[in-house]
């Protein structure tokens, strides 16, 4: 895992290895935002994390929840870990959105 983090930004959390695309098997990978391809942790806007909280208590354990309801996507199909599925196209809207609520 990769947390990528600018202070005008919220971080970015990437899976390096393995390869999340290649476990879902050709399924579209659930909760995640593309271009590039990185975790849904937080919905934008309600305030989960300023720029004040540490990365390492929040960002840290909500990856490796999300990773837990991966595992058990790719076995039941089912997202279960809660929230709101970003779509394809969320990302450029999503980044606009994050800069403005962080500032």
């Amino acid at each position: 895992m990769r947390i990528s983090f600018d202070r005008s930004e919220v971080p970015d959390v990437f899976v390096i290895e393995p390869d999340l695309l290649q476990l879902a098997g050709g399924r579209p990978l659930p909760h995640v935002y593309h271009n590039p391809l990185r975790l849904c942790l937080i919905l934008p806007g309600t305030q989960e994390w300023t720029g004040t909280m540490r990365i390492d208590h929040t960002f840290v354990p909500w990856a490796a929840t999300w990773l837990f309801y991966f595992e058990e996507w790719l076995v039941s199909d089912e997202w279960k870990g809660g929230g709101q599925h970003p779509n394809a196209n969320d990302s450029a809207r999503y980044n606009r959105f994050v800069r403005r609520a962080v500032r």
